[in-house]
């Protein structure tokens, strides 16, 4: 007599995605710019809060520092960051139109993500995470090029650049 196992796919696509994603504990260099850095959210409110060497800063579920972005107009329902853009900057998105906030003031809500989804605003601006931050609390994006910031819990960019 012959038996067949069967294995639900999502266990076996499960085990295909921890099999690439192991955390040496290597910093190395930023990210290629060619692979885009996953925009799924992990359970949890979307955007709570965090104490950096800048202050109190809004993370995201995994508690990545997020950013706004100076060239998007807030209240314009669109992100100006461009897919090349994107591959640095991936939007903060939510599986829902009223993600769950812990911490953060300002008026929270979404706009049609650039990459599909729903893209988290605070106060308008549309939020984003950087690509070569690797690990919470990591603020390599501030400032950068003179136009992303980190935001405080009451929803404002903080344009001072990281310390120690």
């Amino acid at each position: 007599m012959r038996r067949t196992l069967a294995v639900p796919l999502t266990v076996l696509a499960a085990g295909a995605v921890l099999v690439g994603c192991s955390d040496n504990g290597d910093s190395g260099p930023a990210p290629s710019t060619t692979s885009m850095p996953s925009t799924v959210p992990a359970a949890g409110p979307a955007l709570s809060t965090a104490r950096t060497s800048i202050g109190e800063v809004v993370v995201d579920v995994n508690g990545m520092t997020v950013y706004a972005y100076d060239r998007d107009q807030p209240g314009t329902n669109a992100s100006a960051c461009d897919s090349a853009c994107l591959q640095m900057w991936p939007p903060v998105t939510s599986g829902t139109t009223h993600p769950d906030v812990t911490g953060v003031g300002g008026v929270i809500g979404t706009i049609p993500g650039p990459l599909g989804g729903h893209q988290v605003t605070v106060n308008g601006m549309p939020l984003y995470l950087f690509a070569g931050d690797t690990r919470p609390g990591s603020l390599a994006g501030q400032g950068m090029d003179n136009l992303w910031w980190a935001v405080n819990p009451a929803g404002e960019k903080i344009t001072n650049a990281p310390g120690g």
